[in-house]
């Protein structure tokens, strides 16, 4: 039985209220605001351009929020500004591919999370590095942290070299998932 046109519109509003609110429970996850995340929900279901007035209208966040959290989104890539003929609004789309949209986020994410922990700990190897303590370097206490310190940074390091592989081009990361999903 094919749903009714009428009923069309109010169903597909359903969905996208559902989508949104999954966007925003996602935040977390993705490092983001809830309101970010509602914003981008928003723009990645209905696959639209949307106008802030729009956006303000459909999710009832003030024009200061959703101004300032579209511009993150700008910065980070996930969202881009179009310009609709004759109309002087701005206009505001997601990316489409979810491939190349989750990598944009793990490399933001990795840019906030994961750089700085490698450099603390390379500057904490530094400070323990033999030359820096001179005759204290010999005792076990010194060279059992910087044992750990270089066993942690080997190991993000490596990751590291590996996401930066994976954000070269999205396809990278699509690629590798899908080898490791094989049976």
């Amino acid at each position: 039985m094919k749903a009714r046109a009428a009923d069309l519109a109010p169903r597909l509003q359903h969905v996208e209220d559902q989508f949104v609110e999954l966007w925003n429970n996602m935040a977390n996850l993705w490092g983001i605001s809830p309101t970010m995340a509602r914003i981008h929900g928003l723009l990645y279901i209905t696959g639209a351009a949307l106008s802030m007035d729009d956006i303000m209208d459909r999710l009832a966040i003030s024009r200061g929020n959703v101004s300032m959290n579209l511009s993150k989104l700008v910065e980070w890539g996930l969202v881009r500004r179009v310009h609709k003929k004759r109309d002087r609004k701005e206009y505001y789309e997601s990316l489409h591919d979810v491939w190349e949209m989750f990598t944009l986020v793990a490399s933001q994410r990795k840019r906030r999370e994961l750089d700085p922990i490698i450099n603390t700990l390379r500057r904490c190897k530094e400070q323990l590095a033999p030359e820096s303590l001179g005759p204290k370097a010999a005792e076990e206490a010194p060279r059992a942290r910087l044992q750990r310190i270089n066993d942690l940074l080997k190991f993000l390091t490596l990751v590291d070299s590996l996401a930066q592989r994976f954000f070269e081009s999205h396809r990278g990361l699509r690629e590798a998932i899908e080898l490791l999903a094989q049976e």
